[in-house]
């Protein structure tokens, strides 16, 4: 046997996240050595009574810190009560006294680091406490593996922007610039993905493991706000992000240069810029008047290196994180039978 796959997960847990975070409890290759949480899907205070209902559940007793409390900049958004509840849980949270819990998530992002080389960090969330660690422990957070489900080519909080991005867009950024060991899960991976809920919730029902079981109502309550206004299936993104973790054979990774907006106040807030292709890159790096200075020079100078103009621009901004575009069909199936079915 390999030795498992040391995980931290920095989570915003509301009803898709519970099950992600499920099935890298039950997965026999995972390690989680902890959690933070952080305000996204709901508030932080219950995104933690969440993860501690879930921990009760699955009979697993791992760390967690409480995270921040809202985004570093923007102000904190409701909207994830929408799909999550007004608790995240749908009503399935169990009361917890928090105030025994630690509330530096950085520092324990960075202890986990320490104590566990090379571990994955993996955050479902919107990526203020990963933001946070970075500010203040740059060495260590470079030592590790850091996977995001944030972000894509296009959006579902606006037309625009994914919700983790547009949930703390300034964090997106500093984790961006930082660009070190940096996977990012796009919504463009995940979207496509689907699942029958009454297939889903049947399955979990059927299992004989009690966590499994109890997701079923949360799951009910996710299930019918995302299917309100028509449709049949539903997506769970968190739960995606876990079976990558598990597998990454799932999909593929493109080296890429990814850039957030900066306009933190309008319709553009949140959107994700991704480059794969040297020609994309180059437009996202030059200005116009460097571009059109070379276009002049490329009929003006028969001398002029175009290769190396275009060389010039790329090697200002390296790429700075590995992008999934894409998942397998067939992963999402697969994770929960592995949930439902133990081996």
């Amino acid at each position: 046997m390999s030795e498992p796959i040391k995980v931290f997960c920095d989570t915003d847990i509301g009803d898709d996240d519970a099950l992600g975070i499920a099935m890298l409890l039950r997965a026999p290759n995972i390690e989680v050595v902890g959690f933070s949480t952080v305000a996204g899907n709901t508030t932080v205070e219950n995104a933690t009574c969440n993860l501690l209902t879930l921990l009760n559940v699955a009979d697993r007793q791992i760390p967690v810190t409480i995270g921040s409390a809202r985004p570093l900049i923007v102000a904190p958004s409701h909207q994830g009560a929408a799909i999550h509840g007004p608790d995240g849980f749908w009503n399935c949270q169990q009361p917890h006294d928090l105030t025994a819990i630690p509330r530096d998530a950085p520092k324990a992002i960075a202890d986990a680091a320490r104590a566990n080389p090379g571990m994955t960090l993996l955050a479902l969330g919107p990526l203020t406490n990963v933001a946070h660690a970075i500010q203040q422990y740059p060495e260590l957070l470079a030592t590790i593996n850091i996977v995001a489900l944030v972000g894509g080519k296009r959006g579902n909080i606006t037309p625009l922007a994914e919700f983790n991005a547009w949930f703390d867009p300034d964090a997106v950024n500093i984790v961006l610039r930082f660009g070190v060991n940096l996977t990012i899960i796009t919504l463009d991976a995940w979207s496509p993905i689907t699942v029958d809920p009454t297939a889903l919730t049947e399955q979990l029902h059927q299992s004989t493991d009690p966590l499994a079981h109890f997701l079923v109502s949360p799951l009910c309550g996710y299930a019918a706000a995302q299917t309100m206004f028509g449709g049949h299936v539903i997506t769970i993104p968190d739960a995606l992000a876990a079976a990558y973790i598990i597998d990454p054979s799932i999909s593929t990774l493109q080296p890429a240069l990814v850039k957030v907006s900066p306009d933190t106040g309008g319709i553009t807030r949140g959107l994700i810029v991704i480059g794969i292709t040297p020609g994309e890159k180059i437009a996202m790096i030059g200005s116009d008047d460097e571009l059109s200075d070379i276009v002049d020079h490329m009929y003006g100078d028969p001398n002029f290196n175009l290769y190396a103009a275009m060389a010039s621009i790329l090697g200002r901004e390296p790429d700075n994180a590995r992008v999934i575009l894409s998942m397998r069909q067939t992963a999402l199936d697969e994770a929960i039978t592995r949930l439902c079915r133990p081996e």
